[in-house]
């Protein structure tokens, strides 16, 4: 994966590859120490637990549009905030909207930007 240089190309990266139902491109956007804060305010840790996260999603041909609403950069730590919406479409043909705020917490390394902390519904 090509290094990214801002954390709001990251954010932008991440939701093209959910889009695209490319699971590894959008794990490859986490750090493999990162948190994904799940729906019911479980905390997904590490790749493993993060990637059947997102496989529910990709799952779900989930359609995803995001926002950035603020980015605060101190040297190799970055936080912003996000408007967030997803269209999801459940295997019996149900499809729902769901919209919200999240906090994200983006690190810097060798490889460029990368999510360390992801909240999608806020803490």
């Amino acid at each position: 994966m090509k290094s990214i240089d801002s954390p709001a190309k990251v954010s932008e990266a991440f939701v093209a590859a959910i889009n695209a139902g490319d699971l590894p491109s959008a794990l490859g956007h986490y750090r493999d120490d990162a948190v994904l804060l799940a729906p019911d305010g479980q905390c997904a840790r590490g790749a493993q637990a993060i990637e059947e996260l997102l496989r529910g999603l990709v799952a779900m041909q989930v359609k995803m549009g995001t926002r950035i609403e603020n980015v605060i950069e101190v040297g190799d730590i970055a936080v912003a905030s996000e408007a967030w919406t997803m269209r999801l479409h459940a295997p019996d043909g149900a499809s729902s909207e769901q919209h919200g705020q999240s906090i994200v917490l983006f690190t810097r390394g060798r490889d460029g930007w990368q999510f360390l902390l992801d909240a999608p519904w806020g803490l």
